[in-house]
């Protein structure tokens, strides 16, 4: 019994960096794209332009917060929680757009970076989104209340 923990805090940590490092690239690539991340977002046709301008801004800066916050290990839970939410509004619009049939860029890992499908961006969403709660639910804060 006493082997499983140190490979279980591997695997967190492992899980923490896939999560962590998926969001700071995707965060840093759309950072880099503020104007071709706002296409990509109106393309959903969801939101107001000025919501969308808004996004577009923002979104990315909150990734690389989260993501940030998930390698250091400050303020894990909350980010944690933050992400999961984000890859569940997400999931609900890149579902909304495949359902409606739209061929678009999901522009997840920025604008440059448009070869991913839409059910393979919904499965992406969903999986990182679970990944996200499962850390979570493990948090130290969280697990010892």
């Amino acid at each position: 019994m006493a082997a499983i923990q140190p490979m279980k805090t591997i695997a967190l940590w492992i899980c923490r960096l896939l999560l962590g490092g998926t969001f700071a690239y995707a965060a840093v690539q759309k950072i880099a794209e503020p104007t071709a991340f706002a296409t990509d977002i109106e393309h959903f046709r969801l939101l107001p332009h000025p919501l969308t301008l808004a996004l577009a801004l923002y979104l990315p800066w909150l990734e690389l917060f989260c993501s940030a916050a998930v390698l250091a290990r400050k303020y894990e839970p909350s980010a944690l929680l933050l992400i999961a939410l984000m890859c569940g509004v997400f999931f609900i619009a890149l579902t909304s757009a495949w359902c409606r049939d739209l061929d678009i860029n999901c522009g997840c890992f920025g604008h440059s970076n448009a070869t991913s499908a839409l059910p393979w961006a919904i499965a992406r969403s969903l999986a990182l989104g679970l990944l996200a709660l499962l850390l979570f639910k493990q948090s130290p804060s969280v697990s010892s209340q």
